[in-house]
């Protein structure tokens, strides 16, 4: 094989060869100090599951991706209707969550094709995640590659109503990713240098 083609082959396998690892995709801790605004609410008569949160001070974190944090940043998500009850359990089908930054534009959405909450209210031990995660959104441009997306909301601060209950929340979610090292990207873009002057000589 000649040299320029082994530089080539070579460019290509450490761009491949990006970083990949296990990350904290975003995050943020619980914006308000109480139950009022409620993040999530819970219908028992229902059973439907409804949250969002549309005031100041929620941060969300991007601490695995090279992407900035998002100040006064706002989340929606569809509501959700309960496929299977047992216990303290309930299981909800496929929903969307869209996060927006401060102008209102979206820059991290998550698809799922399920959802399942622990709606026990004791201290601890009540949340709700996806399965069938998908990430998408403008904050992700850095990463090549995403899989194993997962996301859970944390619940606090319960409050009983006479329909259901009401709470507010943090949030985590990660995923293993794949970003090009500066060294790979260094690399690719030699071998084009290279491959665009042989083709001139």
């Amino acid at each position: 094989m000649s040299p320029i083609r082994l530089f080539t082959a070579a460019a290509v396998l450490a761009a491949a060869a990006g970083s990949a690892s296990a990350v904290t995709v975003a995050t943020f801790a619980d914006p308000t100090s109480g139950p009022t605004p409620s993040l999530f609410q819970y219908d028992t008569t229902t059973q439907t599951l409804t949250g969002g949160y549309s005031g100041l001070g929620l941060t969300l974190e991007t601490p695995g991706i090279g992407a900035p944090d998002f100040a006064d940043a706002t989340f929606t998500m569809t509501p959700l209707s309960a496929v299977l009850v047992v216990g303290p359990f309930v299981q909800f089908g496929p929903g969307t969550v869209q996060f927006f930054d401060s102008a209102a534009n979206p820059i991290f959405r998550i698809d799922f094709d399920g959802g399942l909450m622990s709606a026990s209210l004791s201290f601890g031990a009540s949340d709700f995640s996806g399965f069938g995660v998908t990430f998408s959104g403008s904050m992700l441009g850095a990463i090549e590659s995403i899989t194993d997306e997962a996301f859970a909301f944390s619940f606090a601060n319960p409050v009983s109503s006479q329909t259901g209950f009401t709470v507010t929340s943090s949030f985590t979610s990660s995923a293993t990713i794949v970003i090009p090292t500066p060294a790979s990207a260094a690399l690719i873009g030699a071998g084009v240098l290279v491959m665009g002057r042989r083709r001139r000589v």
